[in-house]
């Protein structure tokens, strides 16, 4: 039986000064192992052997069998928008504070890595979202986020005004400053610092989180993650809005203009050394159990 992950992508962070070291490292390794490597492109400081070949990172993510991300949580929701299409695994290495997504520490990177490589790793699917944006019955932007999409008012101190709507049932009118709709995996995220609640990443569901709302009978809701999301900006609200997939990608969000979100079909696979656990490393993130 041949071994995973014959080929295999380092995508980093250039600016870190401590990506450099680490690829190196992984490149020796995985040379050593007897892996192709490719790059997404040139780290600052790293003497890249001509054998690690560089490709554009949506060619790099059809070009090979699995990519490793180097950087925080950022570095990967970016990689995972642009990757998706490919269906390529992925498996992250915290260079950032939190690392919900990136749960392999630099320090042991090297071990943890080869016991990948020897097949000691775990599969995970993360569910996805598609967003796509609608003015006069015209769709303008389509897009998708791991993490969340998310309607904010948009650069004043003001709320915005929406019509939301779950598998066409109408809901109400909302007023705030903005909502977020989030994956399981999102709800680690901005809907948790709104007051969301924290999903485990194998539910199917998505949670709807008001971002202070005006009325406090407005409260988060968890709904299947089989709905469709539909959201409208009243014609009466007065503050200018955005969408923003991620934190990373934004479009205007006029009045009149209709939002609709729903899972996509197609998962995001993550790639974990094997004992990982979620709720181990929401107690390790979120220091449950500490004393002050």
């Amino acid at each position: 039986m041949m071994p995973d992950f014959n080929k295999v992508g380092l995508v980093g962070k250039s600016s870190d000064s401590r990506t450099a070291p680490l690829v190196a490292t992984l490149v020796g390794l995985l040379q050593e192992r007897g892996r192709q490597v490719f790059m997404e492109q040139e780290i600052d400081g790293f003497e890249r052997p001509d054998s690690v070949g560089l490709l554009p990172l949506d060619e790099l993510a059809h070009a090979v069998d699995l990519l490793i991300v180097i950087g925080g949580d950022g570095t990967l929701l970016a990689t995972a928008r642009v990757t998706a299409d490919a269906d390529t695994p992925l498996l992250g290495i915290n260079l950032g504070r939190l690392g919900f997504l990136v749960d392999v520490s630099p320090d042991t990177a090297p071990e943890e890595l080869g016991e990948v490589l020897d097949g000691a790793f775990e599969r995970e699917p993360r569910a996805m979202l598609e967003a796509e944006l609608i003015r006069d019955g015209v769709t303008i932007h389509r897009g998708i986020a791991l993490n969340d999409v998310v309607l904010h008012v948009l650069s004043v101190v003001r709320i915005i005004e929406f019509d939301t709507a779950i598998d066409g049932m109408d809901v109400g009118r909302l007023r705030a400053d903005g909502l977020v709709i989030a994956t399981p995996t999102g709800s680690t995220a901005y809907a948790l610092s709104a007051g969301g609640p924290i999903l485990t990443p194998q539910l199917d569901a998505m949670v709807l989180v008001p971002v202070c709302p005006h009325s406090l009978n407005h409260r988060p809701l968890v709904v299947s993650g089989r709905s469709t999301i539909e959201i409208r900006l009243s014609s009466g609200s007065r503050s200018p809005a955005q969408v923003a997939l991620d934190g990373q990608e934004n479009v205007d969000f006029a009045p009149g203009d209709l939002l609709r979100i729903h899972r996509r079909e197609q998962a995001l696979t993550l790639i974990h050394p094997r004992e990982h656990h979620f709720l181990r490393v929401l107690r390790t993130k979120l220091r449950w159990g500490e004393q002050p």
